[in-house]
């Protein structure tokens, strides 16, 4: 039957999502649910995709709540129910651009943060009495100095290519 082979086409794709969410330390059922909902003729509710998957409504519940977050999923209203319902963003590089956009900024500010810590105490060692302690945090300072300009660098060239690379929705 033609029915069971776009399903078994769609199962394969909804497959992969799962191994590729998994590649990042994510639950596969992550990408599953957002697979199913992809896929989908027509917003889902929680019920409905624990079902597609043979899940538990609150795994499908939690995990959700995690695509709503970060946008790949969008909670919808449907005229006479009064359920939640939800349906795929299906721009796959918008949503690919945002991840790395988002992981880009929260890995400078992590550094940026440890960086400028690491200066402040390694400036107060400028004036030590001891030499060597004065030279050793001299040299790691200087180091950080040239990792921020490096970061800086990199972050711009980053942007720029994540810049590049956006188009308009097809």
């Amino acid at each position: 039957m033609d029915q069971d082979k776009v399903q078994e086409a769609c199962d394969i794709v909804i497959e992969a999502f799962g191994k590729s969410y998994a590649l990042y330390g994510l639950p596969d059922v992550l990408g599953r649910i957002y697979g199913v909902l992809f896929f989908a003729d027509e917003p889902l509710g929680l019920e409905d995709i624990a079902r597609e998957l043979q899940v538990s409504k609150a795994t499908v519940s939690v995990n959700v709540r995690i695509l709503e977050s970060v946008n790949s999923v969008h909670k919808v209203w449907v005229k006479g129910s009064r359920r939640d319902y939800y349906e795929a963003e299906r721009n796959v590089s918008k949503l690919m651009l945002e991840s790395l956009r988002a992981n880009m900024q929260r890995e400078m500010d992590i550094s940026a943060g440890a960086i400028t810590r690491s200066k402040e105490i390694l400036s107060k060692l400028a004036d030590s009495p001891e030499a060597g302690e004065r030279e050793r945090a001299s040299k790691h300072y200087n180091n950080l100095v040239k990792l921020e300009k490096q970061y800086d660098w990199s972050y711009q060239v980053l942007s720029d290519i994540l810049n590049a690379l956006e188009k308009p929705e097809d």
